[in-house]
């Protein structure tokens, strides 16, 4: 993030961080200085999401923060249909009984083409429920994936698995394999319900129609073939966690 922001500076761009899998996530800058995902330091937008599967759940929408306050003010009226009642960004010259331009309670002003942005307040509520849990959830994230690291670590069927990091927020925790398709069916007929993160998006019919096609990415390819995400969440008992570990390991020894 800190190469991106002197980059963005010498070409003048915006930064706009895609923060949906690392809240509570940290990383440590040149100068040694802790920076939390989406604090805004290195960019003018950082977006959370409040999917299912995220680590605050408010059953979707999301979240966005910047430490620009005219964005935020931007944001706050093209949530909802461009409409403001903050009377010191009112535009129109009204005259009213107690005279011009004391605008009364009710006034409000549509000064751009919004949308309707918001979450509800059910969602909000359980979003901020879930804020209270939120150190807890992660700290139960880092350690699943210490046990998954050392569980695995010099199995010669692990092409790659996901590093140990301290600040990591561990949204997916991934291992690369051999007979891919085979582990996950595997998987699947034993009750763990694994993911595939992610096919790449050049593949995907929209983009062929624009002329994309394997081979364009080779990288994100190759990692695709071999990709796939573990279950990683808060409420994963020991047992369950054992029973992942257990199975993935006699599908390959058997």
């Amino acid at each position: 993030m800190e190469a991106f922001r002197l980059l963005a500076d010498e070409f003048d761009c915006w930064i706009i961080e895609d923060a949906c899998h690392s809240p509570g996530g940290s990383f440590l800058n040149s100068e040694g200085n802790k920076i939390m995902a989406g604090c805004g330091k290195y960019s003018e937008l950082s977006i959370f999401s409040f999917h299912p599967v995220k680590h605050i759940a408010a059953g979707e929408g999301g979240m966005i923060t910047t430490n620009n306050e005219q964005l935020y003010k931007q944001i706050l009226t093209l949530r909802t249909h461009g409409i403001t009642k903050e009377s010191e960004q009112f535009q129109n010259t009204i005259k009213f009984a107690g005279g011009e331009n004391e605008y009364p309670g009710w006034y409000m002003e549509m000064q751009d083409l919004g949308f309707n942005y918001r979450l509800t307040d059910i969602q909000a509520a359980l979003g901020l429920s879930q804020i209270k849990h939120a150190e807890k959830g992660l700290n139960k994230r880092n350690l699943i994936a210490k046990i998954y690291r050392e569980a695995l670590k010099g199995k010669d069927f692990i092409k790659r698995q996901s590093s140990i990091n301290k600040g990591h927020a561990y949204h997916l925790y991934v291992i690369e394999v051999e007979n891919r398709l085979d582990l996950y069916n595997y998987l699947k007929k034993n009750g763990i319900l694994a993911q595939i993160h992610y096919i790449p998006c050049h593949l995907m019919p929209y983009y062929r129609l624009l002329g994309w096609k394997e081979g364009d990415m080779p990288n994100a390819e190759s990692y695709y073939k071999n990709c796939i995400s573990l279950p990683m969440f808060p409420s994963l008992t020991e047992e369950e966690h054992k029973f992942v570990i257990d199975k993935i390991i006699s599908f390959y020894n058997d």
